[in-house]
């Protein structure tokens, strides 16, 4: 808009900032606190990340080699899971915890550790954390609840497994001929790269 004198052009910029002032400097404190606020949560989720790391490597420096009881470890991982959830060493802690108590024969225990990791844990460990839970399940002769982790197993390249927790869970409650019929898919999904079991199993059931 052009004006005749600057006389009003000043009014016009009054009037401006009267009407519209306020919003603009809430804006512009909203923006600013906005981005300290980023930066504020990243600095504090960079030292939480440190944090659950150091706490990650200082349990693990804990387990004493050649021992399956390892208590101080236990204790450390245990604090690990419960005050840093949302960590990916939390995961990390958590299968580690497992895999000494599926040492010292605790499936009950290892079983609660995989079903954390498979439910809330780290996406990336989900899928290796439902097949060992599939298997420790297996161990407790829970056939039903093995095949059900067994068939929901992320991720193409445990397709295989899948298949031949998923038969190991039929076999278990004598569904032998299902079973066959999935042992004979997960030497397919295997393409000449069969685990001991499979290929255990392959040789006692005659699959060709």
């Amino acid at each position: 808009m052009a004006y005749e004198t600057e006389e009003q052009q000043v009014e016009a910029i009054k009037k401006f900032w009267q009407e519209n002032g306020t919003a603009i400097i809430l804006g512009a404190v909203i923006g600013f606190g906005g981005l300290a606020g980023w930066k504020y949560y990243e600095s504090n989720q960079k030292a939480q990340a440190e944090m659950a790391s150091a706490n990650y490597n200082e349990a693990i420096a804990s387990i004493t080699a050649g021992q399956t009881e390892n208590p101080e470890f236990v204790e450390k991982a245990t604090a690990l899971i419960k005050e840093q959830p949302e960590q990916v060493y939390a995961s990390m802690a958590a299968l580690k915890l497992a895999q000494q108590y599926v040492e010292q024969k605790k499936y009950a225990e290892a079983e609660e550790q995989l079903a954390w990791v498979a439910d809330k844990g780290n996406e990336t460990y989900k899928s290796l954390a439902q097949v060992r839970l599939a298997r420790v399940l297996l161990q407790q002769d829970k056939f039903t609840e093995a095949g059900t982790v067994a068939k929901a197993i992320e991720f193409d390249a445990n397709k295989a497994t899948s298949l031949l927790l998923q038969a190991e869970a039929l076999l278990g409650q004598d569904k032998k001929d299902q079973a066959i019929a999935l042992y004979k898919e997960a030497k397919e999904a295997a393409d000449g790269a069969m685990e001991p079991l499979l290929a255990m199993r392959v040789t006692e059931f005659g699959i060709e």
